[in-house]
């Protein structure tokens, strides 16, 4: 088994500064694509390599294409996160028949702090919280949360979140899509610079997240084209089930974990899925 092929950096100590922080999280989110692919056989599983990460194992496709995909993704993400655009990032697995959203997994980064464009490189100043919580008695001081081991347990309970979702449609073929959610007062990275136009501004009331309140969603583009080669149906007014995967809060790297299964999913018959 060997360790995971995209740069992971040393993740113990929590991040100091934004682009640290930047990082970190990137990082975490390239692992996390792959291994969603993967428990989800969004591809053949025999495609996935055996790997670790965070001294955890996962599995890492072994698509150049899709390797290239997800790194292009995450670095645009950390592009926004030095920004601070961004408020949410969701990976939404769709059907390639009918070209449905069937699931989400929404990470929400609105408690990202947001650093002047200067100032991506200055150390973070402490939290309020973080500076009586580490005064109190017993109270758990920020510098000794492992960052690694707060990774480690999120990617083991996707895996078990996974493990009780609904199986995807065994006759369908699928695609994913990396789509982020912009904050109120900014407008979306569609266009101005080369970097930005990596990506494409969705509509609004297409891609819903439970808890984000943002009206600018962009997704991915991939190979310089939009992945939406036909235009995508609305999804369902109805409440979609959603399974809560974990929150982290190390430092000033404030995240939450949950996934989302889309009301259509369920009108699909669907079969049990084989163990891996």
């Amino acid at each position: 088994m060997t360790t995971f092929s995209a740069p992971v950096p040393a993740t113990k100590s929590l991040p100091t500064n934004q682009s640290a922080l930047a990082a970190s999280f990137t990082s975490f989110l390239t692992v996390s694509v792959h291994q969603i692919l993967f428990l989800r056989s969004v591809y053949p599983r025999a495609t996935f390599l055996p790997v670790r990460a965070y001294n955890y194992p996962v599995r890492q496709s072994r698509h150049p294409k899709v390797c290239d995909y997800i790194n292009d993704a995450s670095i645009a993400v950390g592009t926004e996160i030095l920004k601070g655009t961004i408020t949410a990032v969701s990976i939404i697995i769709s059907s390639l028949r009918t070209n449905q959203p069937l699931e989400r997994y929404a990470f929400d980064l609105s408690g990202f702090p947001r650093a002047p464009a200067g100032e991506v490189n200055t150390t973070f100043e402490s939290r309020n919280e973080d500076s009586s919580n580490a005064g109190a008695p017993g109270g758990p001081s920020p510098t000794s949360v492992d960052l690694e081991a707060q990774f480690r347990a999120c990617l083991a309970r996707l895996a078990s979140a996974c493990a009780r979702l609904t199986p995807l449609p065994r006759d369908d073929e699928f695609s994913f899509t990396v789509c982020i959610e912009v904050r109120e007062d900014a407008l979306p990275p569609a266009g101005t610079t080369n970097e930005e136009q990596t990506w494409i501004v969705a509509e609004p009331g297409k891609v819903h997240l439970r808890s984000c309140t943002a009206p600018y969603s962009v997704s991915k583009v991939r190979n310089g084209e939009s992945q939406q080669q036909q235009p995508s149906p609305p999804v369902s007014n109805g409440r979609a089930k959603t399974v809560p995967v974990r929150r982290v809060e190390a430092g000033e790297l404030r995240l939450e974990l949950w996934v989302e299964e889309a009301r259509q999913k369920f009108n699909e018959p669907v079969e049990s899925e084989q163990p891996p």
